[in-house]
């Protein structure tokens, strides 16, 4: 049995990552604030196979402990851990910032996936297969001005994720991955767009207004499968 943790499922390709698993007859523990009327029907109707968690990632302490992940992954003979969870915000410039807003993204993207991992290698059964992917971004690799948090979480997401890549290369067991799903049609990029037109510190932004028009935004259950296939199958 395949056991998949999933984190930001409500929408884009959270979303489409739950329905691509649920539909590939996995168990899923869908982990985030808030869940779609599918879910949480899928929950009533399936409660072995369907776990939705509600909780802020942005507070670790409110993350699923040990004894929760340790049950859900009880009798899995692969385990896969999927940190999509992520807040592309602010969009602005250093010295404009909240205190807020930085702390928070922080948390959601980088604090959120260290626990995470950390409790998940902890708690996986010893003979499961363990597959880690976090869902990165090419922000992690260019600087996009007026992203200095995403680019710097999500940078510092894989720096952290190459040192598990590391520390477990001799484990034939345990695969880490980090994931570059490209543009898609997403929450995200709406609030990209909304940011481009606040009046933000935003240089490159006509790109980004542009993309829908352009057919530059792919379709996220198509990116989902893909994932799902190249990495997690």
């Amino acid at each position: 049995m395949r056991a998949v943790v999933i984190t930001g499922v409500s929408r884009g390709l959270g979303a489409a990552l739950f329905d691509v698993s649920i539909s590939r007859g996995d168990r899923v523990l869908a982990i985030g604030r808030h869940f779609t009327e599918q879910q949480q029907l899928l929950r009533d109707e399936r409660p072995g196979d369907v776990t939705l968690f509600s909780t802020d990632i942005a507070d670790a302490h409110w993350l699923p402990d040990y004894d929760i992940m340790r049950g859900f992954l009880r009798d899995a003979d692969e385990a896969v851990l999927i940190h999509n969870a992520a807040v592309v915000e602010p969009i602005g410039a250093v010295g404009r910032l909240t205190t807020e807003a930085i702390t928070n993204a922080i948390a959601v993207n980088l604090t959120a996936p260290a626990v995470l991992t950390n409790t998940f290698l902890r708690a996986a059964p010893a003979e499961a297969r363990k597959r880690l992917l976090f869902i990165s971004s090419g922000a992690a690799h260019r600087i996009i001005d007026g992203w200095a948090l995403y680019c710097t979480t999500k940078a510092a997401g894989e720096t952290f994720f190459d040192a598990v890549a590391s520390q477990t290369r001799d484990d034939d067991k345990i695969s880490v991955v980090n994931v570059d799903p490209g543009q898609m049609d997403t929450h995200m990029q709406e609030n990209i767009r909304r940011a481009a037109a606040s009046g933000a510190y935003f240089p490159g932004q006509q790109r980004w207004v542009d993309a829908p028009a352009e057919g530059r935004l792919a379709d996220p259950l198509a990116v989902a499968e893909r994932i799902i296939k190249e990495h997690a199958s």
